[in-house]
């Protein structure tokens, strides 16, 4: 329980200042260990933000490390109206012709004239769709022997189709008609309905094929070709196809390597590489005109760190060209990369080999030897920054511990020097009512004597 004073009202001291005052003249050991924190904590935070950037350079590495992802392909229509084409980077370069004979159709089944949809009552019983070799037993009870109703109870079934009701005549005698559509194209995907399970009084939906199923068929460098959807994929190797109309007319389809998408990957690592080591520039630099150094001024951790992502651009490759500032990518004074646009273009669409090289080579590729750098800084265990940023915690941490037990220690020295005022007050107290009660006495045997 604190202890509750009323400082100065016997000695006139200002009690609760001198105490604060001695109190802080003994906190001083707390505010160093709270400065050491302050500055542990900063770089902590300066860890966590170059291990962020490092993250994005192995990112943009991991996309120039593999033949797949580093060679980015386009390819072109020449009549998007009749075919559209995506492609992979898996995708060969080269140019085929096609022709679009026939698109890939769905089976769509319409139902005799209905007046009404929920009205009229159809016979009851099993109402069969197959589709391919599979089978789907539709039951219609006095439940949805409606128009309405068998069209819920068919899109409830599971069967591959969809059911919907056109209203085929609007005005004073409307009339309506069921249509069944097969969800998937091609003959493997024909749709038939079976109506004899119905049977009773009623009328029956007559169901019939108003458009059959159909494969698509095209012609791709004169080979004659049919499949059952109209986006085809297994033709030509990391080509999809789209097919919109028929034609009889060739469309050439295009597969080229797109040097901008090449370039834009090469340009975010470079950028992705800057970003790390200005950063670590900025953090370890000393400024002399100021005279003040940066918060991690002699870190090894990022030296080597530093002296890893350098010699990964200086590190000759086997092949020609061997290192990157023969493809227009050099080193600045301030260890970032500078890009030279018109140097690299022309690698990309004189040498694309050689340049491709630089990166995927297995002994000194940039790419995977900046991934390689990466892990070893930032990987948990024995990464060195991840090391360093689990050691500097460590130490917060006891530090944190240390402050901790100061402060309750400087808590029991406030509330001793608080007894030890108060019994003053008290002692002080106790003296003055003495002293008065003396003088009162003196005062009286002198009246005595008059």
């Amino acid at each position: 329980m604190p202890i509750v004073t009323f400082g100065g009202l016997a000695t006139g001291l200002n009690t609760g200042a001198l105490i604060d005052e001695l109190v802080k003249v003994e906190r001083q050991p707390i505010t160093l260990l709270e400065t050491q924190q302050t500055k542990l904590e900063k770089n902590l935070t300066l860890y966590q933000e170059l291990i962020s950037k490092i993250a994005a350079l192995k990112t943009a590495a991991t996309k120039l490390s593999t033949a797949a992802s580093f060679f980015v392909k386009k390819v072109s229509s020449s009549n998007e109206t009749v075919l559209t084409v995506t492609a992979s980077s898996g995708a060969e370069v080269g140019s085929h012709s096609v022709t679009v004979d026939g698109l890939a159709r769905a089976t769509i089944l319409k139902s005799a004239s209905f007046s009404d949809t929920n009205t009229t009552t159809l016979k009851q019983g099993t109402l069969t769709i197959t589709i391919g070799s599979s089978s789907t037993n539709i039951t219609v009870d006095s439940t949805n022997n409606t128009l309405q109703g068998l069209t819920d109870a068919i899109n409830g079934s599971g069967a591959a189709v969809t059911a919907s009701i056109i209203a085929e005549n609007a005005g004073a005698t409307p009339t309506y008609r069921l249509v069944v559509a097969g969800k998937n194209t091609g003959t493997i995907n024909a749709v038939t309905v079976n109506e004899n399970g119905l049977t009773g009084s009623g009328t029956r939906p007559g169901l019939t094929a108003s458009q059959s199923a159909a494969d698509a068929s095209l012609t791709v460098d004169s080979i004659s070709i049919t499949r059952s959807t109209n986006t085809i994929s297994d033709i030509i190797a990391g080509v999809t196809l789209e097919l919109k109309s028929t034609s009889a007319s060739e469309i050439q389809v295009t597969v080229a390597h797109d040097a901008d998408a090449m370039k834009t990957q090469i340009s975010d690592y470079v950028k992705a590489y800057n970003d790390v080591m200005s950063f670590i520039s900025t953090q370890t630099k000393y400024n002399t005109d100021a005279k003040k150094a940066g918060p991690l001024l002699g870190d090894s951790a990022l030296r080597t760190l530093k002296r890893s992502l350098q010699s990964i651009i200086t590190s000759p490759v086997s092949g020609s060209p061997s290192i990157l500032s023969e493809v227009g990518i050099t080193t600045q004074k301030d260890g970032t990369l500078a890009v030279n646009d018109a140097k690299l273009s022309n690698a990309l669409q004189t040498n694309l080999t050689g340049l491709s090289n630089l990166f995927l080579a297995t002994i000194n590729g940039v790419a995977k030897a900046t991934m390689t750098s990466a892990d070893n800084a930032t990987r948990t265990g024995d990464g060195v920054l991840a090391a360093r940023i689990e050691g500097t915690q460590e130490v917060i941490d006891r530090l944190q511990n240390q402050i901790d037990r100061k402060e309750a220690a400087l808590e029991q020295l406030r509330e001793d020097l608080t007894r030890r005022f108060a019994a003053l007050e008290t002692l002080v107290s106790q003296l003055q009512a003495q002293g008065q009660y003396l003088t009162q006495q003196f005062l009286a045997l002198n009246n005595q004597r008059r």
